[in-house]
């Protein structure tokens, strides 16, 4: 019996994994907006009702789509960490802004899928809704640990009004610190991670998606030249660059 289980178990998995990749061809098809169950079951050679075992809608399929791509990004972000040394600060926050550029443009569709639709239009389940904060704060978990190890070491330069934001923005970043089961995290740090994911994200979604001239970003040369603008103006190369008023340092004021 317990055989059983385990093959029908093994073809249930199996079945929502063709399931996925079949809904990933349509999105590069046809695009993120128009992905369409009655479409996928027929590919698949499926009915519609018997699709609906494995997915009750088409939230449901986008859920485990925006998930499966988060936890993906998440593990080349890690993975690109492994070889730098971690005094290497610089290094290690260039090695996290490549990453995030390089898995955008090897997984476009998904990226697509990620920064194009909102997902706070996506009805999830508890469940879904858990495993969805799990995947997005992955990679925001990388980014926060390298600038919390270069705050520490004093080599990062933090605006001095992340300290004090605004009480809405405090409220969302104390919801970050809970998240990542670290209340002692510095909101600062949590600012300029997620400032600094926004700023990453905007150029990669123009460079793939957007209305500018694609020679302004080369072949990630444009990318390339702001990440290490922010290298210098964060002070991570722990050189004079970054000490302007109105930035911060560890041991320095505010």
């Amino acid at each position: 019996m317990e055989d059983t289980l385990d093959w029908r178990e093994r073809r249930r998995l199996q079945t929502i994994a063709q399931i996925k990749e079949t809904a990933r061809r349509q999105i590069a098809t046809d695009g993120a907006a128009n992905l369409s169950l009655g479409a996928i079951a027929r590919t698949m050679g499926m009915t519609p009702p018997a699709l609906y075992r494995y997915f009750e809608n088409r939230d449901a399929l986008v859920a485990a789509l925006v998930v499966d791509a988060y936890a993906s990004m998440g593990g080349a972000l890690e993975a690109a960490l492994e070889d730098v040394p971690t005094e290497d600060h610089a290094g290690r926050f260039l090695a996290l802004m490549r990453a995030y550029r390089q898995w955008a443009v090897a997984y476009s569709e998904d990226y697509a899928l990620m920064a194009g639709l909102p997902t706070a239009a996506v009805e999830m389940s508890e469940a879904q809704l858990v495993a969805f904060q799990r995947a997005t704060l992955r990679s925001m978990r990388a980014m926060v640990e390298v600038l919390h190890a270069a705050y520490e070491s004093g080599c990062l330069q933090i605006p001095v009004p992340y300290h004090q934001p605004p009480p809405a923005v405090g409220r969302a970043l104390a919801w970050m610190q809970f998240a990542l089961q670290d209340e002692s995290m510095p909101v600062g740090i949590l600012a300029l991670a997620l400032t600094t994911w926004l700023r990453a994200d905007g150029l990669v979604w123009q460079e793939l998606h957007g209305h500018l001239p694609k020679a302004l970003f080369g072949e990630g040369e444009f990318y390339e030249m702001e990440s290490k603008v922010l290298v210098e103006r964060l002070g991570l190369g722990c050189g004079e660059k970054g000490e302007d008023e109105g930035w911060e340092s560890r041991g320095g004021s505010g």
